[in-house]
C-alpha cells in the first residue's frame, strides 16, 4: 500500500514511458520531414533549369574572363577581350575553370559552383538557427534563404555573390560555435579559413565583413574572451599569412585588393556628409532601404515585426542569440549602404541573417506564451499587402517583363494562376481573421510556389524571348551557309557581354579586333558580314572606302542589340 497520492498504476507508469518516446519518435520524423522539404526546395531552386542561356548581370562577362584564362593557359593574369582585368581576384575564376574542366564548357557548369554555395548557405542556416532556437527555427530560416528573391535571382548564377555568401555566413557560423555554443575555440581556425577566402574571392570585403559583426558583438557585449584565445591570433595569423602568399602569386594589378586602405576607401561613402547623401554610381543612402522589399520577397512582409520582436528584448546583452541576429542583419546593412558601390546582388550577404531572424520569428510565434496572442495590426497590414501582390501579380506581373525581358507571350499557365489565386486568398483570409500560425504557413507555403513561378516560368519565357544564346546560334548557322566570310567586331568592353561570350566559344566567327582589320578583310576577301553592336555600327558607317548594310537586327535586353551587317568596298 502506497500512502494517498502516492500510488501509481503499471498502466500510468507504461504510459509515462510511452510519451517521452513517442514524442522523441514525432520530434525526429519532423526533423526529417524538415530536412526532406529544404532539401526538395533548394534543389529545385538551384539546380532545375540551369542548362538556360545566360543571363545578363555579367554572367557572359565572367564566364568569357574564365573562357580566356582557360585558352590562354594563364591564371593569375586575367584578360577580357584581350584587355588585362584586375577588378577581381581570380580564385572565383579559378573555381569556373574547374567546373567546366570537368563537366564541360556550358551553362551547368558555369552556374554549378555557385549554385553549390547556395546550397551550402541554406545548409548553414539550417543548423545554426537549430543550434541557437529550434529545429522549427532553422527550418524557416534556411526556406527564407532558399526562397528570398535576391537569393534567388542571383545565387544560381554566375556571380560572386554566392559564394561570398557561403564564406560570409560560413565565418559566422565557425564564430558563433564558440562564442555562443561554448564549443571549441579551434573553430577559430574554420572562421578566419572562411574570412581569408572571402578576400581571396572579392577583396576585402570578404575578410571585414565577418570581422565587422564579430566586433561589434564584442564591443556591445563587452566580451574580450575573443581576443584572449590563442585560437583567435593563430587563426587571424594563418589568415594575413595566406593571403600574403595567394597576393604574391599575381602581378602588381591586382594588389590593391589586399591594402587596408583600398578596403576602407570602398566602403566610406564620400556623399554621407552631402545633402543628398548619393554614392559614386547615383545611389542614396537609404536606397537599400527601398530594395529590400522586392529583394527579400515575399519575407519582407514579415521583417517588420521580425525586428520589432528582438528589439523588444531588452537588455540585449542578456539575450545573446537576439543580440548577434540584429548585429548580424543590422551591420551588415549599414556597411553595404554607406559603401562607395551600391548594387543589388550585395544584398545575399544579408539573407542568412534575415532567414535567422524570421526563424527566430516563426520559433517564438510557435511558443504558447506568444502563439496564443492576437496578430499585430502591422503585421495584419503587411500581409493583407502581401496577398493583393500575389493575387495583383498572376493578373499584371508580365508588364515588368515585356518591358525589361521583351517577354510577349504569356508566361504562366492558367491553372498555375489559378493555383496563386488561391494561396493568396487563403493568405488573405488568414490575416483578416487573424489567423496567425495558418497565415505564417501560408507565407512559406507562397514562397515555395514563387520558386517554381521563377525556376519553371519566368527564366524559360525570358529564355524563349530573348536569349543571346539562341541569336549567336542562329549567327553562326548563317556563318557556316554559303556567302560572304563573317567575322565579329566588337573591339574592347562589349555591351552585351552573353552573346561575345557564345560567339567566341568557338571559332565558327573569327574576330576582327579593329577598324583597320576590317578593311584589311574587306581588301582581301570583298564583300564580308559582319556581326556587331550598335555604336561600332555607327563607327563603321562613318568609314571612308566602305559601303555598310544592315542585314538583321536581333533584339536583346537592355538595349544590347546586335546587327548583322553587310561591309563591302565603295565603288
Amino acid at each position: 500500500m502506497s500512502r494517498s497520492g502516492e500510488h501509481v498504476s503499471m498502466g500510468s507508469v507504461g504510459h509515462e514511458q510511452e510519451a517521452p518516446l513517442l514524442s522523441w519518435w514525432e520530434a525526429d520524423t519532423h526533423r526529417y520531414v524538415q530536412m526532406l522539404v529544404l532539401a526538395l526546395v533548394s534543389g529545385w531552386a538551384y539546380f532545375a533549369n540551369l542548362h538556360l542561356s545566360l543571363l545578363e548581370g555579367s554572367e557572359g562577362l565572367y564566364a568569357g574572363i574564365a573562357g580566356e584564362m582557360a585558352r590562354r593557359g594563364e591564371f593569375f593574369d586575367l584578360t577580357y577581350q584581350g584587355i588585362p582585368y584586375f577588378n577581381k581576384p581570380p580564385l572565383f575564376f579559378w573555381l569556373l575553370n574547374l567546373s567546366t574542366s570537368i563537366w564541360g564548357d556550358h551553362e551547368i557548369a558555369l552556374r554549378l559552383p555557385g549554385s553549390l554555395a547556395a546550397v551550402g548557405t541554406i545548409l548553414l542556416t539550417y543548423v545554426l538557427g537549430t543550434q541557437l532556437m529550434s529545429s522549427r527555427a532553422g527550418f524557416w530560416a534556411a526556406l527564407v534563404v532558399a526562397t528570398s528573391h535576391v537569393f534567388l535571382w542571383y545565387g544560381r548564377r554566375v556571380l560572386f555573390d554566392s559564394t561570398l555568401t557561403f564564406l560570409v555566413t560560413l565565418a559566422l557560423f565557425a564564430w558563433i560555435q564558440v562564442q555562443i555554443l561554448g564549443r571549441s575555440s579551434r573553430w577559430y581556425l574554420v572562421t578566419f579559413l572562411s574570412m581569408a577566402l572571402g578576400a581571396m574571392l572579392k577583396e576585402m570585403h570578404g575578410f571585414f565583413l565577418p570581422l565587422l559583426i564579430m566586433a561589434l558583438y564584442a564591443v556591445i557585449q563587452r566580451d574580450a574572451r575573443m581576443v584572449r584565445d590563442r585560437f583567435f591570433w593563430i587563426g587571424l595569423a594563418g589568415a594575413i599569412a595566406l593571403l600574403a602568399w595567394y597576393s604574391q602569386l599575381l602581378s602588381v594589378g591586382y594588389q590593391h585588393h589586399f591594402l587596408l586602405g583600398s578596403a576602407i576607401k570602398s566602403v566610406w561613402n564620400s556623399g554621407l556628409s552631402g545633402a543628398a547623401g548619393t554614392s559614386k554610381d547615383g545611389h542614396p543612402l537609404y536606397w537599400y532601404l527601398g530594395m529590400m522589399w522586392a529583394d527579400f520577397f515575399p519575407w519582407c512582409a514579415l521583417l517588420p515585426s521580425a525586428l520589432l520582436l528582438l528589439w523588444q528584448q531588452r537588455p540585449l546583452r542578456a539575450h545573446q542569440t537576439e543580440l548577434v541576429l540584429l548585429v548580424w542583419v543590422l551591420g551588415l546593412f549599414t556597411a553595404f549602404s554607406l559603401a562607395t558601390l551600391k548594387r543589388e546582388p550585395y544584398l545575399t550577404t544579408v539573407v542568412p541573417g534575415i532567414g535567422l531572424m524570421i526563424g527566430y520569428f516563426y520559433h517564438r510565434s510557435s511558443q504558447s506564451s506568444d502563439g496564443s496572442r492576437t496578430m499585430s495590426p502591422v503585421l495584419r497590414l503587411f500581409l493583407v499587402v502581401l496577398a493583393l501582390v500575389f493575387i495583383g501579380g498572376m493578373f499584371f506581373g508580365a508588364a515588368p517583363l515585356r518591358r525589361r525581358w521583351l517577354v510577349s507571350a504569356p508566361v504562366v499557365s492558367p491553372l498555375f494562376i489559378v493555383i496563386m489565386v488561391s494561396l493568396g486568398g487563403a493568405l488573405l483570409y488568414a490575416a483578416i481573421t487573424s489567423r496567425l500560425q495558418l497565415a505564417l504557413r501560408m507565407v512559406g507555403v507562397l514562397a515555395v510556389a514563387y520558386v517554381v513561378l521563377v525556376v519553371n516560368y519566368v527564366f524559360p519565357a525570358i529564355d524563349e524571348a530573348a536569349s543571346p544564346r539562341k541569336a549567336t546560334e542562329y549567327i553562326k548557322s548563317v556563318a557556316k551557309e554559303a556567302g560572304p566570310p563573317m567575322f565579329l567586331f566588337i573591339p574592347g568592353w562589349p555591351k552585351n557581354e552573353d552573346a561575345v561570350y557564345y560567339l567566341k566559344r568557338d571559332t565558327v566567327v573569327r574576330d576582327l579586333p579593329d577598324e583597320d582589320a576590317v578593311h584589311h578583310a574587306v581588301r582581301t576577301q570583298g564583300p564580308i558580314r559582319v556581326i556587331t553592336e550598335e555604336s561600332h555600327m555607327v563607327t563603321l558607317q562613318k568609314q571612308a572606302g566602305l559601303v555598310v548594310e544592315t542585314l538583321q537586327e536581333f533584339l536583346q535586353p537592355g538595349r544590347k542589340h546586335l546587327y548583322l551587317l553587310s561591309i563591302q568596298p565603295k565603288g
